[in-house]
């Protein structure tokens, strides 16, 4: 049966719309479908029907959805044959690199009726420009929500016993990487998000990422108390020793990893934390909050309640700016579905379908 796993390349973050769609293909890619094309020309629906026969043909999928609707697909990868087909409209632009050998591009915007678009100039722009404002908003209240974030996690940092952090890193990276032969080379990182704040709310797809990872350790702990740092340190050994790594970022902070998995060592570190809560039968826990003064933080009881409570307010009004886009996106979407030629949409789908499986 073949397996589907899900990401996403892309998400809502404090620093606006974080791209990771250069890791949608695993190494050098045989060929690349970049879609363009607005609201309602079918992207999403072309990339589900491709989803579907490749499945069909037994192939296994690496599945992006969007994190404006996890409904809708970004992109669908085969990584057996290193080729995916990418939706590259705005707001992940994506630029071929080997144009025309490697990267094809697709126009699904030449199957329009302009003529009978024109007549609904004006609403288009209306509704497209209360989409662009809902994610400005989204993105204000993100980011204050990573301030007040970021207040718990120097908090609970300036209350850690680090010697003993450091401990449990160096015996996690012992349990993980001893016995185990080298591959003689520098490993690969590739980063994509496991989670998402999206319309329908704070979502991750861990257990379709991490579900034939047989090792598991699930790292427990407040903002603060070393998972990130343990996992950067799990990272550059894994690196180091020339294993390969599927690194996987916060969306309220990309530049901090959330989760790591080594694929050749059949083995993932993965946080247990709002918004990614995460269980695994067998899998070894380890809770940092052990490592926690508990007696120093007790000063900072009201702060961080009052952080908290704040952050979890920000990020609800987030969810609901995401809601009005989307609702906004598809009355966007019914503005143009009447006017589009959808059997040209066929051909294109059998032209790639001829090209990627041959």
């Amino acid at each position: 049966m073949p397996k589907v796993r899900k990401f996403f390349a892309g998400g809502c973050t404090p620093l606006g719309f974080y791209s990771l769609f250069d890791n949608i293909v695993c190494g050098r890619a045989n060929r690349i479908y970049i879609l363009k094309g607005g609201p309602g020309t079918g992207k999403s629906t072309l990339m589900a029907s491709i989803a579907a026969e490749a499945k069909a043909l037994g192939y296994d999928l690496d599945q992006f959805h969007c994190a404006s609707d996890i409904d809708s697909l970004d992109a669908v990868a085969v990584p057996a044959l290193k080729s995916a087909v990418v939706d590259g409209t705005a707001p992940h632009i994506i630029d071929p690199q080997y144009p025309g050998c490697v990267e094809l591009v697709i126009n699904l915007g030449d199957f329009w009726d302009q003529r009978r678009l024109g007549t609904q100039r004006d609403a288009i722009v209306e509704l497209t420009n209360q989409n662009q404002d809902c994610y400005r908003r989204a993105y204000h209240y993100l980011k204050a929500a990573w301030e007040l974030h970021e207040d718990m996690y120097e908090i609970n940092s300036g209350c850690t016993d680090w010697d003993r952090v450091n401990s449990i890193a160096n015996e996690l990276i012992d349990s993980i990487f001893s016995n185990r032969a080298h591959p003689g080379h520098r490993g690969s990182v590739r980063k994509l998000f496991a989670s998402a704040y999206t319309p329908q709310g704070q979502v991750n797809e861990l257990h379709s990422i991490m579900e034939d990872f047989q090792a598991q350790y699930i790292l427990k702990g407040e903002p603060g108390t070393g998972r990130d740092l343990i996992l950067e340190r799990i990272v550059g050994y894994a690196v180091d020793k020339g294993y390969d790594v599927e690194a996987y970022p916060c969306p309220l902070n990309p530049e901090r990893l959330d989760h790591v998995a080594l694929p050749q060592l059949g083995t993932a570190v993965v946080s247990c934390h709002p918004p990614h809560i995460y269980e695994w039968n067998g899998a070894r826990i380890i809770n940092l909050n052990e490592c926690l003064d508990q007696a120093g933080r007790s000063a900072y009881q009201f702060t961080l309640h009052k952080d908290f409570v704040l952050f979890d307010e920000l990020i609800n009004l987030a969810l609901k700016q995401l809601r009005r886009a989307k609702a906004i996106h598809d009355e966007l979407e019914q503005k143009y579905i009447p006017n589009m030629d959808y059997s040209r949409l066929e051909q294109v789908k059998e032209a790639i379908l001829a090209d990627i499986f041959g």
